[in-house]
């Protein structure tokens, strides 16, 4: 019961309203790993759906 409470807190306080998807991620190492990134260097990329941008200004943060 607690985990299914933190999980749904969670999706409210993410932008997106959900959890990302295993092929999202996949999606991003394989962009990373291609061709199309051989200029990206020393980046971190977050792929949180929004919620480390959306903890700051979310209603649901101030807890």
């Amino acid at each position: 019961p607690e985990r299914e409470v933190r999980m749904r807190e969670f999706v409210l306080d993410c932008p997106m309203r959900r959890f990302g998807r295993p092929e999202e991620v996949a999606a991003v190492a394989l962009m990373l790993a291609s061709d199309e990134a051989a200029y990206i260097n020393g980046a971190e990329l977050n792929i949180d759906g929004g919620i480390l941008a959306g903890a700051v200004a979310s209603p649901a943060s101030s807890k």
